[in-house]
């Protein structure tokens, strides 16, 4: 009689596959199954509109022991299907295939003692299974966030939401209004840029803080450096601002392209234009990365409007009195979970992912998990996903110890304080928004995983330099134990670019000084 555990994975996107793949490795008393409701892997990433670009480069939106390539020859962003091509290599690979189950529907879960039932629509028929342990991977962008216009009701025009536009096709010859600026709306905006009649973007507040995806035809997120990253989150709005501003100018002034200097340009004045929030930087804001709205609003193609405050057949009302006539409104205005599937008690504990420990237990409810829906603000959520699915899959092997309930809630209400204060005009819309830097070492410390920099400093020095002076790569954490594995990664980073010298000089410079602030606590 066998005596393995069960776990059920719900969702066959970058989460569901790091959490399968990391149990099936290190949790051989475990029988690992996961439930998708599509035909394919990659969540998201399989079901999106035409033409989707992502935000990172490869190795950032790739897994840490499974990189894209042995060299950083092409860094360029994937499309969406490369990215799906990618995942699918990675399910192969790891022997995945055969653990996912397609066309399965969780409809419904119950707790049944310490087990779980979970009643799943196949071909058609309701079937139940039970098993010890949940891993809920289903994504923070199940579904669109319903958003209500006011009066929408009187509005003549078709009113539609962007994560359903598959095809711009559709918005052909049609005046659109886009509500909202993330990456959704300003890829949109500009993929319709020439087939629609005329474009308006319209937000509520303001946008979030923009990042081009490009400079000088190479991923931005390459211009970056894990010590930067280590700033205090307040820097923007401490006694050294003033070397943050120059570090970015020196940044800008080294665009060579003319298109991307006008692009910054154009993102500079964006970012600065809401007075009241401009202390706050890119550590304390949403980013929205992507030149789509830009490069639209610099060839005149679109244009950025306040709230709407009220429709009239199709007239569109902004707050500040003006008004366009629109035959459609594209609704951008951010992705939600859907978990409907749980039990009423425990939809009530997860209602924010935020009230989770870590992000990924629910304080008094045992076996039951959650992978992938922290969303950071810099970085990926794959990185993020696979390090809570190392973290899970060590829990499970008693490798990890979780406190007790007591000192859990409070670190929970730590957890939620810091972000509050770090996110102050995005935290309330977004609750489940992490720092990508802090919060992928947290769950590397616990892990044992963080890089020994005494060890590498006199030991490999280029590999410390490349840690610390190159970009966000999730691999920093798979440099222990030394295996095989960890070498291929070590000679990876080795190969890593770097920014530019002087850049990274005043980082250097901006660091040192930071670390002595807080050493003597001056603000």
């Amino acid at each position: 009689m066998s005596t393995k555990k069960k776990i059920c994975i719900i969702g066959a996107g970058p989460s569901g596959l790091c959490t399968a793949k990391e149990i099936q490795e290190n949790n051989p008393n475990i029988d690992v199954k996961v439930f998708e409701k599509s035909d394919a892997i990659g969540g998201v990433f399989s079901n999106c509109y035409e033409g989707l670009s992502l935000v990172n480069n490869p190795f950032l939106i790739s897994f840490s022991d499974f990189p894209p390539q042995d060299n950083c020859d092409d860094l360029r962003m994937w499309k969406a299907k490369e990215y799906v091509d990618y995942l699918n290599r990675y399910a192969k690979y790891n022997h995945l295939l055969p653990l996912i189950f397609f066309n399965h529907t969780v409809q419904k879960i119950n707790k049944k003692g310490k087990q779980w039932e979970v009643c799943f629509q196949k071909d058609g028929d309701i079937e139940i299974e039970i098993f010890d342990y949940l891993a809920i991977c289903s994504g923070a962008n199940h579904k669109a966030r319903k958003t209500h216009l006011p009066n929408q009701e009187k509005f003549s025009g078709e009113v539609i939401y962007g994560g359903n536009t598959k095809k711009v096709s559709g918005l052909k010859g049609k005046k659109v209004v886009f509500v909202g600026l993330g990456e959704t709306a300003s890829d949109l905006v500009y993929l319709s840029r020439n087939l629609v009649r005329q474009s308006y973007v319209s937000v509520r507040r303001w946008p979030g803080y923009f990042i081009p995806r490009y400079h000088d035809n190479k991923p931005t997120d390459l211009d970056t450096s894990n010590i930067y990253h280590a700033l205090s989150r307040d820097v923007d709005d401490s006694r050294l601002s003033f070397l943050t501003s120059f570090k970015r100018k020196l940044e800008y002034k080294n665009i060579a392209l003319q298109e991307d200097k006008q692009i910054q340009n154009a993102m500079n004045h964006f970012n600065s234009s809401y007075k009241s929030i401009n202390y706050l930087g890119p550590f304390r804001r949403v980013t929205t990365k992507s030149c789509g709205f830009i490069k639209a609003y610099l060839e005149d193609k679109t244009s950025l409007k306040p709230e709407i405050v009220n429709l009239e057949g199709k007239k569109v009302i902004f707050k500040d009195g003006s008004s366009v006539l629109a035959d459609t409104i594209v609704l951008c205005t951010g992705n939600t979970f859907n978990l409907s599937f749980l039990p009423d008690d425990i939809l009530d504990k997860t209602s924010s992912i935020n009230k989770l420990y870590k992000y990924i237990f629910i304080p008094d409810v045992e076996h039951c998990y959650f992978i992938g829906f922290a969303r950071p603000n810099l970085g990926s959520l794959p990185s993020v996903a696979e390090l809570q699915a190392r973290y899970l899959s060590a829990y499970l092997k008693q490798e990890i110890d979780l406190p007790n309930q007591e000192k859990m809630q409070q670190e929970i209400l730590n957890q939620q304080q810091r972000f509050k204060w770090q996110f102050p005009v995005d935290f309330e819309r977004i609750t489940h928004l992490v720092d990508y830097y802090w919060y992928t070492r947290l769950l590397a410390k616990d892990l044992n995983a963080l890089p020994k920099q005494w060890r590498l400093f006199f030991l490999d020095i280029h590999l410390w330099y490349k840690v610390n002076f190159s970009f966000l790569y999730p691999g920093i954490y798979r440099l222990y134990p030394h295996n095989a594995k960890s070498k291929k990664i070590a000679s990876i980073i080795k190969k890593f670019p770097t920014m530019n010298k002087k850049v990274l000089f005043v980082e250097t410079i901006l660091y040192l000084l930071n670390k002595l602030s807080k050493l003597f606590s001056i603000k």
